[in-house]
């Protein structure tokens, strides 16, 4: 490897692992954000919330890449131009294109390793990191009685404690515990004075200690003479424990998987479904063809007047061919020789099997556009894996050129013109990618139109700033721009 290739990549690869580790770190903190509701509150073991944070932080890593190319590479040609670097090296015969070249091979294998990393890697952290996710998501709050608050988290039982105290908060007072098991109400409530409460070694019960308390149970008697001569049942007691069921909180297996999607899948994978889906898809198709052809079956009209009015067919014995036999039978106005009863009865009839049959062809009809948009979302996701990894290419000679025309180094330009970059980028993608959703476009196609978009402009902007074009001088459009800087300063200086 000669010096120029060392210098460069020594130049690239640090502000590279920084943006690039920054940036999976912010996206991680979008998605934390997203679900914390979630996570907090749940009395989930740190290591489950560890592990989860590590599943979601690799799915960030292909969306990282592309970014963090571009800002590395637009800030290693805008410092090498700030400082005069490119043009030494230009006059030293050294065109930008010999310059990216270590650049180009070095990108080219991250973005051959982000590829693999797509496609292996992270169907497995989004099966793990979704069922993981679910299942905490799922899970009851802790358990967390708060003074002074009624709390209901344990199945059937709402309980309120006045104060907490002690070494660990497990002494109570005033407590008031109402107990529904029955369904049936407030028909039970029970109160003390003080209170101590545990969790048995097996974490199955709640044990509630209670000192000095009475409960009341209000009778559910039948007669209405019970329920006056008795209204409730009352009793007093120095000490009582009431042990609460607490097998809900129970965090089980939080790891256990319940099914794949889309994007749970690899490449291989995800031909097989779409496959799978397709087979599924014209069998269903032929079916609903059969039973459209059986509803449309166009029968003797004969024979129809005949099941409406209550008449024989005209051939209703024959069993040659009625069909036509029916047609030569039939005037030229079925209509005329009907009664103004039977004429309305027979219209009435015709206008509700239209309305059924319509109904039933538009409802095919969304069933058949459904089924194409599930197979699209897989289409869909088999060729993202391949376009991210591309996105790492058009990042690169993007940011490489806009490196060398604007000419400034660190993390002020760079960032703003990146970042800009890269939502121009984002949002073009998102929304052709609807439209292939919506199976508007090709799903294929919806997919890599934005690289067809991106592709000529890099390669323009790359081949303009190795031939110094006027056209991509920062200096020219700042000449360009000149004018409305000195209307401006005129204007500011006229007011004074």
């Amino acid at each position: 490897m000669k010096i120029i290739d060392r210098y460069i990549l020594k130049l690239y690869l640090r502000p590279f692992i920084i943006v690039f580790v920054v940036m999976v770190l912010f996206l991680l903190m979008q998605w934390v954000w997203k679900y914390i509701d979630d996570l907090v509150g749940k009395g989930v073991e740190w290591y489950y919330i560890a592990e989860l944070l590590v599943y979601f932080a690799a799915q960030m890593v292909p969306q990282a890449i592309p970014l963090s190319v571009l800002l590395a590479s637009l800030m290693v040609f805008g410092d090498m131009g700030e400082h005069m670097e490119l043009a030494a090296m230009k006059s030293a015969g050294i065109s930008l294109f010999r310059m990216m070249r270590p650049l180009f091979f070095t990108v080219l294998l991250t973005a051959g390793v982000s590829f693999l990393f797509n496609n292996y890697v992270i169907p497995v952290t989004n099966l793990k990191g979704e069922t993981l996710l679910r299942n905490i998501a799922s899970k009851k709050p802790a358990l967390n009685i708060k003074p002074g608050v009624f709390y209901g988290g344990i199945e059937g039982f709402n309980i309120k404690v006045g104060e907490k105290y002690g070494e660990d908060k497990n002494k109570l007072r005033n407590i008031l515990i109402y107990d529904h098991t029955d369904r049936l109400g407030n028909i039970k409530v029970t109160t003390a004075r003080e209170g101590e409460m545990r969790v048995t070694p097996d974490k199955q019960y709640l044990e509630i200690t209670l000192y000095n308390g009475s409960t009341y149970e209000e009778i559910q008697a039948r007669k209405r003479s019970d329920i006056e001569r008795r209204p409730f049942a009352r009793s007093t007691f120095e000490k009582s424990i009431m042990r609460l069921d607490l097998s809900s909180f129970e965090s089980g297996d939080l790891r256990k998987q319940s099914g794949k999607d889309f994007t749970m899948l690899n490449v291989a994978q995800l031909d097989v479904a779409a496959d799978s889906i397709k087979t599924v898809f014209e069998k269903r198709i032929s079916e609903l063809n059969a039973m459209m052809i059986e509803r449309f079956e166009l029968h003797n009209e004969n024979a129809v007047l005949g099941t409406q009015l209550g008449v024989n067919s005209a051939s209703g014995n024959s069993e040659t061919d009625t069909t036509q036999k029916a047609q030569d039978s039939i005037s030229a106005d079925m209509l005329a020789g009907l009664t103004p009863e039977q004429r309305s009865l027979v219209l009435e009839n015709a206008l509700r099997l239209a309305r059924s049959h319509k109904s039933y062809y538009d409802q095919a009809k969304l069933e058949f556009y459904w089924w194409r948009k599930v197979i699209a979302r897989y289409y869909i996701e088999k060729h993202k894996k391949f376009a991210l990894s591309y996105l790492a290419l058009i990042m690169f000679f993007i940011g490489a050129a806009l490196g060398a025309i604007i000419r400034k180094g660190g993390l002020g330009m760079p960032v703003v013109v990146s970042v800009l970059t890269f939502i121009i980028y984002h949002v073009t993608s998102f929304t052709i990618e609807k439209l292939g959703r919506e199976i508007v476009l090709q799903p294929w196609f919806s997919i890599w139109l934005p690289s067809m978009i991106f592709t000529p402009i890099a390669l323009f902007l790359v081949y303009k700033s190795a031939t110094d074009s006027a056209l991509m001088q920062w200096e020219a459009w700042q000449r360009l721009l000149s004018p409305f800087k000195i209307f401006t300063f005129k204007k500011a200086k006229s007011a004074q």
